[in-house]
């Protein structure tokens, strides 16, 4: 990505993940991501520690599982918040894939009705800034680095 000019990224989930997440990162907070002598600035997805899983609220599948009562409490006590919405996290309509096993139904489809009230509440509930906003108020010379290695 570095390569290309990219100095900003949001896509690491700090949790284990059936495709893939980054278990490495540990924090909740913006982070300097290292690997094999570059740097990008990272915006890791949200998540509350419990009992020593990170447990992820604040986007896809994650946000429209969670009841909004934890969402609103956990976003309350952060001081970070990341969040990330696929278009599909709000069509109730959407066709089924019939191909996928009943935990992935589960996983795709539970909770599409309710997303956007939850959203809009949410946004109601808390100031949200955008990224170009966050990055010019972030000291990133007082973040913690990451090395990934190489």
């Amino acid at each position: 990505m570095h390569q290309y000019g990219i100095e900003i990224d949001c896509s690491i989930f700090p949790a284990h993940h059936s495709h893939g997440g980054f278990p490495s990162i540990q924090q909740s907070a913006p982070t300097i991501i290292a690997y094999n002598g570059m740097r990008i600035k990272e915006f890791p997805i949200s998540h509350k520690r419990i009992l020593g899983k990170n447990i992820i609220f604040s986007g896809g599948g994650y946000f429209r599982l969670s009841p909004y009562s934890i969402i609103k409490r956990w976003t309350a006590q952060s001081n970070y918040v990341m969040s990330y919405l696929h278009p599909r996290d709000f069509d109730a309509s959407q066709p089924i894939i019939q191909e996928l096993s009943a935990f992935r139904k589960l996983k795709t489809y539970i909770g599409l009705k309710g997303a956007e009230k939850k959203l809009n509440q949410w946004l109601t509930d808390f100031p949200f800034i955008d990224i170009a906003t966050a990055v010019k108020a972030i000291d990133w010379d007082d973040v913690s680095v990451v090395d990934v290695g190489e």
